[in-house]
């Protein structure tokens, strides 16, 4: 089993073992420059794209930094500010269930 490279560059991939590539570049001499061009160009526009999202990210995260603590802070303001429940009188009384009752709760 030979390995092989696919190569997309048409509609149609192409499929060459290493070999069947090895020899197309022996004695080559065309200028690879376009395609190294074309190439660099794509790599700048993955990693403009890449800084872009980062910086978009690190502008979010800086302008959501303290919410949390301004959050915290105004509910601890609104717990003191509450006013509690009221608190039971007295001892508690028991008071008795009837049988049928006590069968219905599943």
């Amino acid at each position: 089993m030979a390995l092989e490279l696919t190569s997309y560059a048409g509609l149609n991939g192409t499929t060459s073992t290493f070999s069947e590539l090895a020899n197309q570049f022996k004695g080559a001499t065309s200028d690879m420059s376009a395609i190294a061009a074309t190439a660099d160009q794509k790599i700048s526009a993955s990693l403009a794209n890449a800084s872009g999202t980062v910086s978009a990210f690190s502008e979010l995260v800086t302008g959501v930094k303290d919410t949390t603590v301004d959050t915290d802070e105004q509910s601890a303001g609104r717990l003191r500010d509450a006013v509690p429940y009221p608190a039971r009188q007295g001892q508690q009384t028991d008071r008795t269930v009837p049988i049928d009752v006590l069968l219905s709760v599943k």
